[in-house]
């Protein structure tokens, strides 16, 4: 056997956990310190899009996912982010994920410093989880919002809704599905009046632009608000002069 060859085996199967250690933490050390796309200051953030750079301001940010994605032989941590109606989505791979994460602890203390281990488990499952819900977009688990309309076609009220932000889905010949980044609604037919239905988050300023838009119809209508265990938070109900309304 040559001693090239014992050399070459030697080599081979000597550890060098020093040196691998070391290089490990190294790299760990660097993706920690990478700011990655992320420019920081005082109210928010300007990230790099592959479309352009686009400021993010903490004020702005509507709620926040965490949930992870199954790869096989490991899992990806992601953070879905709602802003302005629009979404986008980090993960632990993306560059500056680290520094992100302590910013976003800062301007936002509600969020968990703890959420990624905390949907770790149990294995194999998305676990997506809010951890974040600013006031104005805080959705109540079950429906809370009843609304009635009449002499009203329900393709009517669908367009001014679409004009305000809402998509729409139709459901059936007679049922349309409406959301918004704060509201989750189905406007129905039956007999006699116009039926609106679901889940709205209960807030001064989705009052408002609610407010806003059934006057903007020109007919009856009538609403309700409910809290929990079926508690009546708000009621309103508007008639129309005719020539009056829109």
């Amino acid at each position: 056997m040559s001693n090239k060859f014992l050399q070459f085996l030697r080599k081979l199967l000597t550890p060098q956990p020093v040196k691998l250690e070391a290089d490990a933490k190294k790299s760990f050390q660097e993706m920690r310190e990478d700011p990655g796309k992320f420019i920081y200051d005082e109210d928010g953030f300007v990230y790099l899009f592959s479309d352009g750079e686009r400021k993010i301001k903490w004020s702005s940010i509507e709620r926040l996912g965490g949930y992870k994605l199954d790869l096989m032989t490991t899992d990806e941590i992601c953070m879905r982010l709602t802003f302005d109606g629009l979404v986008v989505t980090f993960s632990e791979e993306t560059p500056g994920w680290y520094i992100f994460q302590e910013k976003l602890h800062e301007a936002l203390p509600e969020v968990s410093s703890n959420w990624e281990f905390d949907i770790t488990f149990p294995a194999f499952a998305t676990n997506f989880t809010i951890l974040y819900e600013r006031g104005d977009r805080k959705m109540p688990a079950a429906t809370n919002f009843h609304a009635w309309f009449e002499d009203i076609e329900r393709v009517k009220v669908q367009r001014v809704l679409e004009k305000q932000g809402w998509t729409s889905r139709k459901e059936s010949s007679i049922c349309t599905e409406l959301r918004n980044t704060w509201a989750e609604l189905w406007l129905e037919e039956s007999s006699s009046e116009l039926l609106l239905h679901g889940r709205v988050a209960y807030h001064p300023n989705n009052i408002m632009i609610l407010d806003n838009v059934f006057d903007s119809l020109g007919v009856f209508y009538q609403y309700e608000f409910y809290g929990d265990h079926g508690v009546l938070l708000l009621e309103k109900r508007r008639a129309f002069l005719r020539g009056e309304g829109g």
